[in-house]
């Protein structure tokens, strides 16, 4: 690929890899780093506690299609076989969250990850020949419990509810419950009065939500939208979360905003909220 286009980040390779398995979490605490996009690797208090959500760790958008305008601005921070976790979260089946290259690649190198999918969309993890023994159907409400990890997947908006003919979600958020702290991953959503609802009731300690928001050139190519940086942070401050992490912004020139909008609409109309903008690559050590 081009990678003289891409800019540089915070952390990558055998450096964040070494990070990643040297970060010792205390009780009531997680450790997150940025994957870029929507991907966190998130790890709580022993190695038996790390997964990961939305890895997008290729090049395959641009590779399967040259003329697109998705095209990376950042070079992923691991490769795909590199990413050692115990659980991968899928939150819909668009690429840049769904992206089969990567997890060909981390099922292959490591046997004992599992994939918790859509059950809508598993079928796309079973046309890569990934394990039935593998895959956990996530259905809307229906909680999943892992090693040291509680994972309830709840419906997103991206931009309406939309559901197989069985009934399930195409797109969903995960609350995750982790060493005593509460970390909710919205998934590509916009914000719906049962969305708030459902957070209020979960009470996040850090929740991880999308600024890229959507417009009318965007939606006239086909574009789904997602909150925007206004959307995103009355959504934090409304459901009472302690501490915001933006996402989604990091990746695509051409499907985001500024977020720095997201940082002076917090200055002046919620100064006293806690936020924090991520670098791909960077680790954060929340206490709660």
């Amino acid at each position: 690929m081009g990678n003289e286009r891409l800019r540089p980040i915070y952390n990558a390779g055998e450096s964040l890899l070494k990070e990643m398995q040297r970060t010792n979490v205390p009780v009531g605490a997680v450790a997150i780093w940025s994957l870029g996009q929507a991907g966190v690797v998130i790890k709580g208090g022993s190695t038996d506690e790390i997964i990961c959500v939305d890895p997008y760790l290729s090049f395959s958008i641009e590779e399967e299609n040259p003329d697109t305008e998705f095209k990376r601005e950042i070079p992923p921070p691991l490769a795909p076989h590199e990413l050692d976790v115990n659980t991968v979260l899928i939150t819909h089946f668009h690429n840049d969250h769904m992206d089969v290259t990567t997890i060909n690649g981390v099922a292959r190198a490591h046997p004992e990850t599992k994939f918790v999918a859509p059950a809508s969309h598993i079928h796309l993890l079973q046309d890569i020949e990934l394990d039935a023994g593998r895959i956990i159907p996530a259905k809307q409400q229906q909680a999943i419990s892992l090693k040291g990890v509680t994972v309830t997947p709840v419906a997103a908006a991206h931009t309406e509810y939309e559901r197989d003919p069985e009934g399930n979600h195409y797109y969903l958020g995960f609350f995750i419950e982790i060493n005593g702290v509460r970390i909710f991953h919205t998934g590509d959503t916009v914000v719906t009065p049962e969305l708030i609802e459902q957070a209020k009731q979960f009470q996040p300690h850090v929740t991880l939500l999308p600024i890229n928001g959507g417009d009318y050139a965007r939606t006239a190519r086909g574009i789904v939208g997602n909150m925007n940086f206004r959307d995103a942070a009355d959504f934090g401050v409304e459901i009472g979360t302690d501490l915001l992490v933006p996402i989604h912004f990091d990746m695509f020139s051409k499907n985001r905003d500024n977020p720095s909008y997201f940082v002076d609409y917090l200055f002046h109309k919620f100064p006293a909220q806690k936020f924090h903008m991520m670098s791909a690559g960077e680790r954060l050590i929340y206490f709660k």
